[in-house]
């Protein structure tokens, strides 16, 4: 996957396929520690210790209809590849956490990406769910509770075009002035 923000969507995307009713996503950026981490947390089936083992196999899923899984070992090809760190901790019943941190300003780490649209990709069919997302960059964060924002339209949905559209420059522009307003993904790579 060419970003971070793919990774994101897939595991948010067996979230709910696991039937979770809420979702935490957490991204970090921390120059200074030289650090880019994300955490998925959901309250999803959870899985068996048996399962969480198998997990990273490519050729093993619990999705029926499909012989491979490749979210998982790619994810872990990536994190691999910078020396980063990967934790998946899932219990049944309980919910499931991934937790994935590259360094920073390692060459071979892809770019976060979009995450604004990874988001309302996310929303998009799932208004349902209470989604949590939490964009931290040096210490200065961007935060979006589908809960609260839910509580405000009162009876206009999550999923509604415009307010898809509305909540997609939201977190766009937000997130570019914890940059400065500078494509930071650019600068980051041409740095």
């Amino acid at each position: 996957m060419e970003e971070l923000a793919y990774h994101i969507l897939d595991i948010a995307r067996n979230s709910l396929e696991a039937g979770a009713t809420a979702i935490n996503i957490t991204v970090e950026e921390d120059t200074e520690q030289n650090i880019c981490r994300f955490t998925v947390a959901d309250n999803g089936w959870g899985m068996s210790p048996q399962v969480l083992r198998r997990l990273e196999d490519p050729f093993f899923t619990t999705k029926s209809g499909k012989k491979v899984g490749l979210g998982f070992p790619l994810l872990r090809a990536a994190v691999e590849q910078c020396g980063g760190e990967m934790l998946i901790e899932s219990k049944p019943g309980e919910g499931t956490r991934v937790c994935a941190a590259f360094p920073y300003n390692h060459v071979d780490r892809a770019p976060l990406g979009d995450m604004a649209q990874t988001i309302c990709t996310l929303l998009a069919g799932n208004s349902h769910v209470d989604f949590k997302y939490t964009y931290i960059f040096n210490g200065r964060q961007v935060k979006l509770e589908t809960q609260e924002i839910r509580k405000r339209l009162k009876s206009v949905p999550l999923d509604h075009p415009t307010i898809l559209l509305w909540l997609r420059q939201y977190l766009t522009e937000t997130t570019q002035a914890l940059h400065g307003g500078d494509d930071y993904e650019i600068a980051r790579r041409a740095g």
